[in-house]
């Protein structure tokens, strides 16, 4: 489902988080499963299935690969919590 604003033609896709503190200006298009980050500055198009952040906004890395890095992360600290106890 795409929500469209009526004032200045924002356009936000499915499944997005916008970080708090982020501004979006007029005329920009979200795609679907996107993650804006906190305070960043959306001046751009933003293509479906990536991590975005800054000031002005840059594309991080797609959501594949961040999937992958936050998992490896808290495996790894799951395994050093079991190691303690």
């Amino acid at each position: 489902m795409v929500r469209s604003l009526v004032q200045g033609g924002v356009t936000i896709g499915s499944n997005v988080f916008v970080g708090m503190y982020a501004t979006i200006l007029k005329g920009v298009h979200i795609g679907n499963n996107v993650i804006i980050g906190a305070n960043s500055l959306v001046n751009k198009d933003i293509p479906s299935n990536c991590v975005a952040a800054g000031n002005p906004i840059k594309i991080i890395m797609p959501l594949d690969t961040y999937y992958m890095k936050r998992k490896e992360r808290q495996t790894r600290e799951v395994t050093e919590l079991v190691h303690k106890y």
